[in-house]
């Protein structure tokens, strides 16, 4: 059935992941050196402190790889960093000067939980960071700040943590669009401009991506290939402005006549082929002849002028061939039998294609 593009979602899961192992090793790379600068300095609770933080991420690290859990890996991550933020709230750090990592933390959770979720996660642990700052004695921590530092640094923290999330909806919004776009050029791609309906390429691809499914879950599938009878003719005696609203015509009743599971491509000309997936031989004649029998019953009006139109149909399903082409070609032999028995009939394969 023709169906409007997809609208995606806002985010590649792939681009994240991979932004949440880059971010892992380099935030790794920077904690060992971090640490071992705190060891030189005289400051080896900090240094261990840093040192644990790096195993937890490199493990977090080595255990998604393993299980692919990409909700808990996420999830381990910002567990982490956040801990590590408020760590270094109520440390101070080096010198006082660990606080300033907290600008690293907008830019670490829009990525990983994109703009939505993200200015949740951001709001709640820049407030967490900011009451800490400001009253220390909540929560016994061991540095106190200068008072001007503690307002330029929540006020710019505010500033760093706003334009993250504008740069983030940006680029969502951004990749919103490119999708619908792609989206689009490959729906077009597919489709048959004049009728609607899947093109020989899209039709033809609809029909192997179910032969791999026949194949692996040994369903029946079967095929349609149905022709306007005397189609020239109508071309010649009325113009072709008629033709092309026979071919819409006999589209339109293709497209609501069948299942929502089935699929209508212009296979050329005046030729359609009807993919009919879970569909065994008889089931599929006795679907066909429906929409044989409707469109014979329905004249085509084209202004004052009403035309009864029919078409010859051959059905083959894969009970009898399971390879494309010969498929294609039992459902062809079959559509030039219903031709020479008179048109305006549907005839099936009856023996295995040779």
């Amino acid at each position: 059935m023709l169906t409007p593009p997809a609208v995606p979602t806002w985010r590649d899961q792939d681009l994240s992941r991979k932004m949440a192992d880059l971010l892992s090793v380099i935030g790794s790379v920077f904690l060992l050196i971090f640490g071992t600068s705190s060891f030189r300095a005289g400051l080896p609770i900090y240094g261990v402190a840093l040192y644990v933080f790096a195993a937890a991420t490199l493990l977090n690290l080595f255990v998604f790889k393993t299980w692919h859990n990409w909700r808990l890996y996420r999830s381990v991550v910002l567990v982490i960093f956040s801990s590590l933020m408020i760590f270094l709230v109520l440390s101070g750090g080096e010198n006082g000067t660990g606080i300033l990592w907290c600008y690293s933390y907008p830019l670490l959770t829009f990525p990983l939980f994109g703009h939505r979720l993200g200015k949740w996660l951001i709001g709640g642990g820049m407030a967490g960071a900011i009451l800490v700052m400001y009253m220390p004695e909540l929560v016994g921590a061991n540095y106190s700040y200068p008072m001007e530092f503690k307002h330029r640094f929540a006020g710019s923290l505010v500033f760093v943590s706003l334009m993250a999330y504008i740069l983030e909806y940006a680029r969502a919004r951004a990749d919103e669009r490119t999708q619908v776009a792609m989206d689009l050029l490959r729906h077009h791609a597919n489709r048959d401009e004049l009728t609607g309906t899947y093109n020989r390429r899209g039709i033809k691809q609809k029909v192997q991506l179910e032969l791999h499914r026949v194949g692996r879950d040994h369903t029946e599938m079967s095929v349609v290939l149905c022709d306007i009878d005397y189609f020239k003719k109508i071309n010649d005696n009325h113009g072709h402005d008629l033709g092309d609203q026979a071919l819409k015509e006999v589209a339109r009743i293709l497209m609501e006549t069948v299942r929502i599971t089935d699929s209508v491509g212009r296979w050329g000309g005046e030729e359609f082929l009807i993919l009919l997936p879970n569909t065994s031989l008889i089931k599929g004649y006795q679907l066909i002849e429906r929409v044989r029998k409707r469109i014979a019953q329905e004249p085509l009006i084209f202004g004052e002028l009403s035309l009864n139109i029919s078409i010859s149909c051959g059905i083959c399903s894969t009970r009898f061939s399971s390879q494309f082409d010969d498929l294609i070609r039992a459902a062809d032999t079959s559509l030039y039998e219903a031709k020479a028995d008179g048109r305006n009939c549907t005839r099936p394969v009856l023996a295995k294609a040779s």
